[in-house]
This record gives structure tokens, C-alpha cells and sequence, in this order.
């Protein structure tokens, strides 16, 4: 009799066994998947130039592996400040994460606490570094605070959180995906840094009219508004003349600063060349536009300059079109343009909407 139990426990444990096999090999065969499925996504991480889209893509990687209740990434400058905070939240069923902007989070514009990122950080090398979270061996956590490292570079801060323990398995899984985010983010940067104008931050000519093709080519499929204002600094040339180009330099970086502090994310700013600017501004009417336009003039009438131990002002005049009475991208610059002539000759320091019946005013 006690030989017949012996038999079952020994077969017992043998199915045990094997069904314990069996399910490792089921989760190494879906992990191989999920890896190469990421491995592709991960070229198209890299591609991409648009922040969005390479935080959608690295939310949706990183709910596969854990069920996700929070995702915030702090992208790090060059100064060691925190640029911007992104956060995605959890999507509906059958929906998209969608990424959004936190830009009144209190830490943006905040230098990095080096003694908190040391706590943070594992040193491999003398120049890689990996996140002291993602270690082996330590207890399973809900709460993960990853510095990404391109080389000895930080240039962002990833906070995931998830109601289920991050054993050492998942933390393997996540700590695979950090690679391709990083280069992600850092191709973004050297992007970015690619077409952006230096003077003035917004962006280079080549990147705006490249923009400019898009946003009219997704008008022309789904009839959205499309607006443009066109932006030209009243009498620059004088201040070059007469006050040197330091003072020149010095206007043109103030109004870089005042367009992008004052236009959305969604729209794109570009220096046109010199003292001219342009600014795009999808779903966007003409009035919205002009709105805009118009702030950003009050911005820079309220400025104060001061060169060589004096002071002075300068104003700025914007002229504005709207997709919907333009044929096509090139003639929709050309009355903004029209526009901005009409602002200069009815005295400057003003935004004018283009009309057919040249009424600018409105």
C-alpha cells in the first residue's frame, strides 16, 4: 500500500514538473515575441522625430510587461534642468495613450538634485551607468525611478508605477526597452538641436516650411483649420545701424523667447530669415490666429532694451491668412506676407487679417 502512494506523490511531482516547464516555456516563447516585437519598434523609436509618438510607443511596450497606473518622463538640457514633464495616462479600452505636457509642473526649470540622481544610479563603468531600481536580487517593488544615460549624459527621468509587484523577471523585461527609448530621446535632441535656429530658439526655415507641407497636406485630407501669421521686427535695421548687432542679437533672441513662450506645442514657430518670423498654426482659424499674433506684439511693445548704458523699444507688425481662402500652401504664405505689408504701411506696431476685398482689418 505504501508503495502504491509513493507512486502517485513521485507522478504527481512528475506532472507538477511538467506543467511548470511547460509554463516557463510558454513565458519564454511570449517574451522571444514580445522582445522581437520591440526590437522592431524600437527602429521605429528611433526614426520618429515626433516626442508623442515615442512615448506612445514606449507606454504601450511597458504596459505589456506590467499593467502601468503611471508613466512621467523628465526630459534633462543640456544645463542640467528639467526642459519638460511629460506624463501618459492609462487609455480607455480600445483607445491610444496619448501623452500630454505637464508645463506647470513645479519642476520644470529645476536643476537636477545630484545627490538624490547618485541614490538613483548604479555605476557599471567609468562611463555607463544603469538604474539602481532595475538591480537583480532586490525585493519586488510598485514604483520604479529610472535615469536614462546616453554614455555619461543624463538626459531624462522615467517614473513607472503599477498596482502589481516588479519582480526581477519584469525588471529584466523593462530594463531591455530602456536602450531603444534612450536612443529615441537622444536622436530627438540631436534632432531637434539639427532645426532649431540658435539665436532665437524657434525653429530653422528648412524645418518650418517642411512643416508647413505636412500641415497643408493634412488639411487638404481631413479639412481642418490652418492659419499662418507672418512676423516682421519694425525698423531692426536701425537698431543694427545704430546700436550695433549685439543689440540686434539681443532683441532677436528676446522675441524668439516671447513666441515660444506664448504659441502651443502644437504649433510651429521658424525664423523666415533676419528679422522675419513665422508662426503655424493648425486647427486654427484666422481670429484664433490673429489672437495670438497679437499677444505676442503686446509682449514685445512692453519690452525694455538697454545697450551701451541706454534703453529702447521695439515693436513688431504680423500679417495673418487662413487656409480656407488660399489654393494652395504657397499662396497661403504669400497673403500672409500681403497681410504683414499692409500692417507696415498703416503705421506697424499692429496684425492685420488678409481679405480678399483688402479689408484687414476685420
Amino acid at each position: 500500500m505504501l508503495s502504491f502512494w509513493i507512486d502517485v506523490f513521485l507522478l504527481a511531482v512528475a506532472a507538477g514538473s511538467a506543467a511548470y516547464a511547460l509554463a516557463l516555456a510558454r513565458r519564454e516563447r511570449r517574451l522571444l515575441a514580445r522582445l522581437a516585437a520591440r526590437e522592431r519598434g524600437g527602429h521605429l523609436l528611433g526614426e520618429s522625430p515626433d516626442l508623442r509618438l515615442i512615448l506612445r510607443h514606449a507606454f504601450a511596450a511597458f504596459n505589456e510587461i506590467l499593467p502601468l497606473s503611471r508613466f512621467m518622463l523628465y526630459r534633462i538640457g543640456e544645463a542640467g534642468t528639467v526642459e519638460d514633464v511629460w506624463s501618459v495616462s492609462v487609455p480607455s479600452a480600445g483607445q491610444e495613450p496619448e501623452p500630454r505636457e505637464e508645463a506647470d509642473n513645479d519642476h520644470v526649470g529645476q536643476s537636477v538634485d545630484s545627490a538624490r540622481l547618485l541614490e538613483l544610479t548604479a555605476t557599471e563603468t567609468d562611463r555607463s551607468f544603469a538604474p539602481r531600481d532595475l538591480l537583480t536580487g532586490g525585493p519586488a517593488t510598485l514604483r520604479l525611478r529610472l535615469p536614462l544615460y546616453s554614455g555619461d549624459r543624463l538626459i531624462a527621468h522615467l517614473v513607472l508605477e503599477s498596482r502589481e509587484p516588479i519582480d526581477d523577471l519584469r525588471k529584466a523585461e523593462i530594463r531591455a526597452l530602456l536602450g531603444p527609448l534612450t536612443a529615441s530621446l537622444n536622436a530627438l535632441r540631436s534632432w531637434m538641436i539639427a532645426v532649431t535656429d540658435e539665436l532665437t530658439g524657434v525653429s530653422s526655415r528648412r524645418y518650418f516650411e517642411t512643416r508647413l507641407a505636412e500641415e497643408w497636406g493634412r488639411r487638404s485630407r481631413y479639412g481642418s483649420a490652418l492659419s499662418v501669421a507672418c512676423f516682421d521686427l519694425d525698423r531692426f535695421k536701425a537698431v543694427n545701424d545704430h546700436r550695433g548687432h549685439a543689440a540686434g542679437d539681443l532683441v532677436l533672441r528676446r522675441f524668439g523667447e516671447i513666441v515660444r513662450e506664448t504659441v502651443r506645442s502644437s504649433d510651429v514657430a521658424g525664423r523666415l530669415g533676419g528679422e522675419e518670423f513665422a508662426v503655424l498654426f493648425p486647427e486654427s482659424d484666422a481670429d484664433a490666429a490673429r489672437a495670438v499674433a497679437d499677444r505676442i506684439r503686446r509682449g514685445l511693445a512692453g519690452e525694455t532694451f538697454e545697450s551701451q548704458g541706454e534703453t529702447f523699444r521695439i515693436t513688431v507688425s504680423a500679417g495673418v491668412s487662413e487656409a480656407s481662402r488660399s489654393a494652395d500652401r504657397e499662396q497661403l504664405m504669400f497673403q500672409a506676407d500681403k497681410a504683414l505689408y499692409r500692417a507696415k504701411e498703416s503705421g506697424r506696431d499692429r496684425v492685420l487679417v488678409w481679405s480678399e476685398k483688402e479689408e484687414m482689418g476685420r
